[in-house]
C-alpha cells in the first residue's frame, strides 16, 4: 500500500529562491521558478513544525508528496526517535504528536531533492500559487 496521497508534480526541477517561516503566524512560503522561468509559490498554513537538510545556495527540487500520518511516522522513525525528548517536531513523546497530529488535522508534506534542499513540513493547509 502506497503511502503517498498527492504529488505536486508542479514543483519538478524548479529551483528554491527563497524560504521563510513565520512562526507566529504559523506559515511557511517557499518561492521556487521553474526551468522556464514560471515561478511558483508553495504556501504552507496551520505550520506546526519543519525539517530541512543539505540546504545549499542552488536548491533543486525533486518534487514533493503528501504521504499518510502514519507512513510519516515510519519513514522519518529514527529522526523522530533521536529529536522528540527535546520537543522536536512537537510535545514530548510519539504517541502525544500522533494525537495532536490527529486533533489538529496536521498533513505531512515531503519535499525531495534533485539537488540540496529536502526534508518534511508539517502543515494543515498547502497552497500552490503560479503568478
Amino acid at each position: 500500500m502506497s503511502m503517498v496521497i498527492q504529488s505536486f508534480d508542479n514543483l519538478h526541477d524548479n529551483r528554491v529562491l527563497r524560504y521563510c517561516a513565520d512562526f507566529e503566524a504559523h506559515t511557511l512560503h517557499m518561492d521556487t521558478q521553474s526551468e522556464t522561468g514560471e515561478k511558483v509559490s508553495v504556501r504552507f498554513t496551520g505550520l506546526l513544525a519543519h525539517w530541512f537538510e543539505n540546504v545549499i545556495q542552488d536548491n533543486i527540487l525533486f518534487g514533493m508528496d503528501e504521504i499518510t500520518v502514519d507512513g510519516f511516522f515510519q519513514q522519518y522513525k529514527d529522526l523522530l526517535g533521536g529529536t522528540i525528548s527535546y520537543g522536536f517536531p512537537a510535545c514530548c513523546s510519539i504517541e502525544e504528536l500522533r494525537k495532536r497530529m490527529e486533533r489538529e488535522h496536521i498533513r505531512v508534506f515531503v519535499i525531495d531533492s534533485s539537488l540540496g534542499l529536502c526534508g518534511f513540513v508539517l502543515a494543515q493547509e498547502v497552497e500552490l500559487q503560479c503568478p
